[in-house]
């Protein structure tokens, strides 16, 4: 699914980042080459998005925000 985005939206996957609450996300996300953001209010624990190649885990929304904007300046 990411692939199909990236490939219809021109993008490059070191441009994109997924972010969900499940390890099947961060297993696609890593599949893609893209970074897996988890999110902690989903479905699956931290340590289960961690093991599945999350970049990091965001505690609420605040925190995915700012996650988002440092990642944008790297």
């Amino acid at each position: 699914m990411i692939e199909t985005i990236l490939s219809e939206s021109g993008l490059d996957a070191r441009d994109a980042v997924m972010i969900g609450d499940t390890s099947f996300d961060m297993e696609m996300a890593r599949a893609a080459g893209v970074a897996g953001f988890g999110v902690g209010w989903g479905y699956h624990p931290d340590a289960a998005l961690l093991d599945a190649g999350a970049r990091l885990i965001a505690p609420d929304y605040p925190a995915l925000l700012q996650s988002l904007l440092e990642w944008a300046d790297e």
